[in-house]
């Protein structure tokens, strides 16, 4: 099975299995097993000793990580992530278009919690890789509980602060007082789900860290099948339910969330061993555990801050967005929301890519193998264009079908329709643009790629407003979101192909090895 190679990687690379010989590792930890280790041994060691060794492939010792079994338990969880926003819109519809398209304009609100706090997860990820990769184990576990504390905090913050303004918010995008009217009851119990997101993310940046991404996957399974049954139950009052509409929709989607996160919190505290504490040895004091973690957290900020304003400036400008698409009126907002729900099967395979890539690629930058960064960005790259242009065009010609989950309006159907003619070219280029930021963050190249992305995404919004104030409405807004992807990813091509980004790792390594080597690759 998958998950059983999944398993031995992670214990080849991370535990270091006695009997098992590291290529080039120095020191008793790399010596040739001693006599008692020649011992005979069972069929099943020998063969599991094979298998390990059939993985061992760089210079350092590292696992032969696959691209595949990485990603595809993250594409699953994706997946289901984006089948939870799509049933979300789907059960609003049915109460009324104007209800989904009020919800639909809180994209950017959502996207506080969902995309950019996220943002310092996938930084504990590649800094918890980079030292496994560099060999420095000990200071895996402080990345780990960095994590932890941070998105306790930044979760619970977001969650108050939505939560007091959420009869306002609405208001302040432009919305009339009956659009104002479904998006605080939305918001006001959604909020709650910021605090469960961002412990879910730590939880699960720490199972990927540790090549277990597919203990996520079977969290957002889990998730997506409760919020299913429970999404109807609560808008509709069936059984011993209460009938609370919208606000049923938005508790049902906070419970399943909660469900797939106290999965993850007994695999992160039981099966793995960490809390904020460090290990259950509790060998260290609380002082020492405080100072591992403060250290651990400068290279996590080093990647999570540059990696959080890019989709910070991406979500002041959706908000500017929103509020220009709410003054086009209803059927502009419901067709902008019917349009965008199908993109969450492109972009599922983009971030799973993605995601994996950055595991892999933060291996491969920490041993210091600088080619097999490059081969693998290109890879990714070729894969998740080709896919996204490949499921629009599917959506595209059978537009009618696909729209009709959500609305019978002959004028949201036909605005719908020429919004997915857009997507058709620009979610490929979106996948670029996505794989480029992550990937030039990931190897410590995140200012370029921030000041690229802050001067086009608020260099966008004078453009934005200059062509709806000419009377262009939606398909002008679309026009000029399609040129801003286009020229944000000939730039990231470019500054990739150029290798200006080598040497740039973001953690020391003790020996000298991962950084000598990025070094040398770069000149």
């Amino acid at each position: 099975m998958k998950y059983e190679n999944i398993w031995i990687l992670s214990m080849a690379s991370l535990m270091r299995i006695p009997g098992t010989i590291y290529p080039d590792r120095k020191s008793e930890k790399g010596r040739r097993p001693s006599a008692p280790q020649k011992s005979i041994k069972s069929c099943g060691q020998k063969l599991f000793e094979r298998r390990i060794l059939f993985t061992m492939k760089t210079k350092t010792g590292l696992p032969r990580l696959s691209l595949f079994a990485l990603a595809w338990p993250m594409l699953i969880e994706e997946l289901t992530g984006g089948i939870t926003s799509f049933t979300d819109t789907l059960f609003v519809s049915m109460l009324s278009d104007e209800a989904a398209a009020s919800v639909g304009m809180l994209g950017p609100v959502l996207g506080l919690g969902y995309f950019i706090l996220p943002q310092f997860t996938a930084a504990g990820t590649s800094v918890a890789a980079q030292y496994m990769g560099a060999g420095q184990d000990d200071k895996v576990k402080a990345a780990w509980s960095a994590n932890i504390l941070f998105s306790t905090i930044s979760g619970g913050l977001l969650a108050l602060f939505v939560y007091l303004v959420s009869g306002k918010i609405g208001l302040w995008l432009g919305m009339t007082e009956a659009q104002n009217a479904w998006a605080e009851a939305y918001l006001s119990v959604i909020a709650v789900n910021f605090l469960v997101v961002g412990l879910r993310n730590s939880f699960a940046s720490i199972l990927a860290s540790k090549t277990l991404t597919h203990w996520n996957m079977a969290a957002s399974i889990v998730t997506n099948l409760l919020n299913i049954p429970l999404n109807w139950a609560f808008m509709t009052g069936w059984g011993i339910f209460p009938e609370w509409g919208v606000r049923g929709i938005a508790f049902a989607t906070v419970l399943s969330f909660l469900a797939g996160t106290s999965i993850l919190f007994i695999l992160v505290r039981f099966k793995i061993g960490v809390l904020l504490g460090g290990r259950l040895d509790g060998q260290l004091s609380f002082r020492h555990r405080a100072k591992e973690i403060r250290e651990a957290a400068v290279p996590i900020l080093k990647i999570g801050v540059p990696a959080a304003l890019e989709p910070f400036s991406y979500t002041m400008q959706s908000f500017i967005v929103s509020a220009v698409l709410i003054r086009f009126g209803t059927v502009a907002m419901a067709a902008n929301t019917y349009a965008n729900k199908y993109i969450f099967l492109d972009m599922a395979v983009s971030w799973s890519l993605t995601a994996g890539g950055q595991i892999l690629m933060s291996h491969h930058l920490g041993a210091g193998n600088i080619e097999q960064v490059r081969k693998t960005w290109w890879r990714i790259a070729a894969i998740a264009s080709s896919f996204a242009f490949a499921v629009i065009l599917v959506i595209y010609l059978f537009r009618g079908f696909f729209m009709s989950f959500f609305t019978s309006a002959p004028e949201i159907l036909a605005l719908a329709s020429t919004l997915v003619l857009f997507s058709l070219f620009m979610e490929p280029i979106r996948s670029i643009n996505i794989l480029g930021g992550v990937a030039l963050k990931t190897v410590g190249d995140g200012l370029f790629s921030v000041i690229i992305a802050l001067v086009f995404m608020w260099g966008l919004v004078p453009v934005i407003l200059l062509a709806a104030r000419a009377g262009y409405g939606i398909i002008g807004l679309w026009a000029c979101l399609l040129l801003d992807e286009t020229i944000r990813a000939g730039i990231n091509l470019w500054r990739w192909n150029s290798g200006r980004w080598t040497g740039k790792t973001v953690i020391g390594n003790t020996s000298g090895g991962a950084v000598a080597g990025a070094s040398a690759q770069g000149e």
